[in-house]
């Protein structure tokens, strides 16, 4: 018995150096921890900060408010030097209208006018022309008369009776009253084209022009019309050009006036910058987020191990106090001093970590736990290369204990 006793305990001696130095020498992390990218949110534009999320470790989803920034004081001397101008060119294109209006107003009366006489001018003429038939008329009578009398004069000169002297004088009568009967004719022409003119507008006649006075006045009139209708198109052009500048420089105006900041990722609030309420400049930090979507562990190995390690490695996770493993992968091999490549992460190497090798894992199974989901900071060990204790865990798992 007392040899049992002695063998059995040699046994877990042995048993116990095996596991000590097998564990010292199995590949295994100094420590690990587990981090995340940094979200930085930087303010836009200069103005007063109003955080909506206000408290650290408060969670933030995608498209969530975190903070809102308003300045009043920016200078909108732009805006309403535009502004006035627009309104300036408003105040001549009322005033093209106005005259437009008055213009086509005075156009009807002249207009009117122009009718009124136009009428009273082609009665004028129609008088006269009924006038020139009645003369017409009246010579063709005296030049019935004067060839009756001229005929009468002929016989009685061939007969003797009368004197050379009657007959001549029959015969100017004659000639008399062709002469105005062919004056009245020619009247009668005259005055159907004076009156085939004043139908179509065209006034023509003896001391006075070719247009009554409310002719010329509706064509200068019309005149200016064309005028006034060019400059209102410009002036309607330029209004136009003023309010698409008002409106690219209002929306100008409320990018450097009001920002909204909302979180581009899943996350937690990790640390504030400025207090609610403060004045930022543009640029400025104003609040970091975790973002839980970005799950990594970094490690740190000794020379030796990290000599051994390659990217793509399979290794395992385990958080100190949680008897979870998780398998991870190697994804970067950092090397000594490495502190460059924690600026954008949430937790920073030690002075520790930095005299050793680091090295980078995705662990995907860490972001389906719902108590892991976004555990930044908590730390455990990676194992690369198993120990005895590892391979006795295995051993154990796969028989059910």
């Amino acid at each position: 018995m007392k040899i049992f006793r002695i063998l059995l305990g040699l046994f877990l001696l042995l048993g116990g150096l095996y596991i000590i130095i097998g564990e010292h020498f199995a590949g295994t992390s100094a420590d690990a921890t587990v981090n995340a990218r940094i979200n930085v949110i930087r303010a836009p534009i200069e103005g007063q900060v109003t955080l909506a999320v206000k408290s650290i470790g408060a969670r933030v989803n995608a498209g969530e408010l975190v903070a809102d920034i308003a300045d009043e004081r920016f200078d909108a001397a732009r805006l309403i030097d535009m502004e006035q101008a627009l309104e300036s060119q408003r105040i001549d294109l009322r005033r093209a209208e106005g005259q437009r209006q008055a213009l086509t107003e005075a156009r009807a009366g002249f207009a009117s006018q122009l009718a009124d006489y136009q009428r009273g001018r082609v009665t004028q003429i129609e008088a006269r022309i009924a006038e020139s038939q009645a003369a017409q008329d009246a010579a063709s009578a005296r030049l019935r008369e004067a060839d009756a009398t001229l005929k009468r004069a002929n016989d009685l000169n061939e007969r003797g009776v009368q004197t050379a002297a009657n007959l001549e004088r029959a015969r100017a009568a004659f000639d008399v009253a062709q002469q105005e009967l062919e004056s009245a004719r020619q009247r009668g022409n005259y005055l159907a084209t004076e009156l085939a003119s004043a139908r179509s507008g065209v006034f023509i006649g003896d001391s006075y022009n070719d247009a009554p006075f409310s002719s010329q006045r509706v064509r200068e009139i019309d005149l200016r019309l064309a005028e006034l209708a060019a400059e209102r198109a410009q002036v309607q052009a330029r209004i136009e050009a003023y309010e698409r500048q008002i409106r690219a420089e209002r929306l100008r105006v409320n990018r450097l006036t009001s920002a909204t900041l909302t979180s581009r990722v899943n996350g937690i609030a990790w640390d504030f910058l400025v207090d609610d309420g403060e004045y930022a400049r543009r640029g400025q930090d104003l609040v970091k987020l975790v973002d839980c979507r970005s799950l990594i562990v970094t490690a740190s190995v000794t020379e030796s191990l990290y000599d051994r390690v390659v990217i793509g490695q399979p290794v395992q996770f385990r958080l100190f106090g949680d008897d979870r493993i998780f398998n991870g992968t190697v994804t970067r091999l950092g090397g000594s001093g490495a502190s460059t490549l924690y600026a954008n992460l949430a937790v920073g190497p030690s002075a520790e970590h930095l005299e050793r090798y680091d090295v980078t894992l995705s662990v995907p199974d860490l972001a389906t736990q719902p108590d892991l989901s976004c555990a930044i900071g908590r730390t455990g060990r990676v194992i690369f290369t198993g120990g005895p204790i590892s391979s006795l865990r295995r051993f154990l798992t796969r028989y059910g204990f």
